[in-house]
């Protein structure tokens, strides 16, 4: 799926349902989530990150008592080349959240970064938790 979204036609384009998929999320409640934001200065790097997440979106998929779930992931290419994938983590634990929100900042994270093409500059997370 392709989405046009004005005024500034910016195109974004769907790349993973993620726990969005019919049936993936069950019966688990979304106590937080966390958005993020990957800027990719090239075209290879865009595609080194989009297989990585789809082969950690096909693990968790396998694993129905995951504590979290990627949600959508979309990309937005840049005219200059590379992009931008978003993404969002629904979180099912409130004390998992509170223990692994921060896990991008960790020395697994920056291996994983390094390889895809990432530099710790271009990611940027935001969470919140949900209103009961």
């Amino acid at each position: 799926m392709t989405v046009t979204l004005d005024p500034q036609n910016v195109v974004r384009e769907l790349i993973l349902w993620g726990e969005e998929a019919p049936g993936r999320r069950g019966d688990r409640t979304v106590v937080a989530e966390s958005h993020c934001d990957f800027t990719l200065g090239d075209d290879e790097a865009v595609e080194r990150c989009i297989a990585a997440l789809q082969a950690s979106d096909e693990k968790l998929a396998k694993n129905p008592g995951t504590m979290y779930n990627w949600q959508r992931t979309w990309l937005q290419r840049h005219e200059e080349g590379g992009g931008t994938v978003t993404f969002g983590v629904a979180w099912y634990d409130e004390q998992y959240f509170n223990d692994k929100k921060t896990v991008f900042m960790e020395r697994m994270h920056d291996a994983i970064f390094n390889k895809i093409g990432i530099s710790a500059d271009a990611v940027q997370v935001t969470h919140w938790r949900a209103v009961p």
